[in-house]
């Protein structure tokens, strides 16, 4: 009579079977604007799910019991990392459409699933188990190497993708934490760490242990690889859905030049820009984007772009938040302002998050706006 044989780790893991279906069907199925985007982390969280439940089914030892099993193909590790990369690539380029060549990322998976037909041929043809067939002992190491070759190199393209975003967002946006994916570029690199953890594991098994390891050995792998994908999930569905507010082709980031090679025009337009700011106060605007700006000054966006990157040597965010501090530090050391919270003058000078004005008032005054305010009380 088959007894299931439980241990705090199988359970670990079972709970994490339940709460990432959960996820994966809330991504994939709640109607929100990032839907899209949302259906590649899903589907993520639902490859990880049938992993857990393969890695169980090897654990308890329901192969003995259930012989059949095995026929039900659960494994797409391959499908791991184009998933995630997609998913990044919507995030990113909301305009991005799925198309025939993106099913060339998904060839691979192919390959895993071309394997599973032999191990399950070989299993029944010698009515044995698919754990104790050639095709698992020789195959399948080859697979999961492949695996971990492809999430990291789709983590890397991905973390790259990602930093390109949030020079546009600098480039574009004076207030960006709304729109930034700070969170998910650190869990990606954590994805991708315990990823590279495997390689260890799997040299060690299959040379020194000639692939005898057993589930209880990747217990501690298996384990932080369900929490992290959990943990994406979560974030996931529950960070605010990025909501841009023009829809404008990606301007790109025009490199700074040496003030030598400056055009006079550019040097001119950079001054008038300059007293056009100040003039109209533009930058107390907490919704203040390249785009606009340029409407505002019946300019393109790539000229004022270019403007600012070469003729002031400064990001579109650096530009304005300059202003705003400057416009910060001008109202605290105003007594009239002597009763209005740092957070509300933040947001009279055109920040629209606590967060981003802490952040950038350290970086530019070298201070946090609460030590700055102090150190006006004192001389005051």
């Amino acid at each position: 009579m088959y007894s299931l044989d439980l241990n705090p780790f199988n359970l670990i893991i079972i709970a994490s079977v339940f709460i990432g279906l959960c996820f994966a069907c809330l991504l994939i199925f709640a109607k929100r604007i990032n839907q899209k985007a949302n259906r590649f982390l899903g589907l993520l969280s639902l490859v990880i799910v049938f992993w857990n439940i393969w890695v169980l089914s090897l654990d308890l030892d329901l192969f003995r019991y259930l012989p059949k099993f095995y026929l039900i193909p659960v494994n797409f590790s391959l499908a791991l990392g184009p998933l995630l990369f997609f998913y990044v690539k919507k995030m990113t380029e909301p305009e991005w459409q799925f198309s025939k060549t993106t099913f060339l990322h998904l060839v691979p998976l192919a390959f895993e699933l071309i394997v599973h037909l032999i191990l399950c041929k070989e299993a029944l043809g010698k009515n044995i188990l698919a754990t104790d067939t050639n095709t698992f002992y020789t195959l399948i190491p080859i697979v999961q190497l492949f695996a971990i070759i492809s999430i990291l190199a789709y983590a890397f393209v991905s973390t790259k993708k990602l930093r390109q975003y949030h020079s546009w967002l600098k480039a574009n946006y004076s207030n960006d934490d709304k729109y930034n994916l700070r969170w998910l570029t650190r869990l990606i690199f954590i994805f991708g760490i315990l990823w590279f953890m495997m390689v260890p594991y799997s040299l060690i098994d299959y040379f020194v242990f000639n692939f005898n390891l057993g589930i209880k050995d990747y217990y501690p792998i298996y384990i932080l690889l369900s929490l992290i994908t959990i943990w994406i999930s979560i974030e996931a569905f529950l960070k605010p859905e990025i909501v841009f507010l023009e829809k404008s082709a990606r301007i790109q980031t025009v490199e700074s030049v040496k003030p030598a090679e400056l055009s006079k025009e550019i040097v001119e337009q950079a001054h008038s820009l300059k007293l056009d700011i100040e003039r109209n106060l533009y930058y107390l605007d907490s919704e203040l984007s390249l785009k606009s700006l340029a409407e505002s000054l019946d300019m393109h966006p790539n000229t004022l772009s270019k403007v600012i990157n070469e003729g002031i040597c400064k990001s579109f965010s650096e530009f304005i938040n300059e202003y705003r501090v400057k416009a910060v530090i001008e109202k605290l050391n105003d007594p009239a302002y002597s009763q209005i919270t740092l957070l509300g003058i933040s947001f009279e000078c055109g920040f629209n998050s606590k967060t981003t004005f802490n952040r950038v008032f350290k970086n530019i005054t070298g201070k946090t706006p609460f030590a700055y305010k102090k150190s006006v009380e004192i001389y005051n």
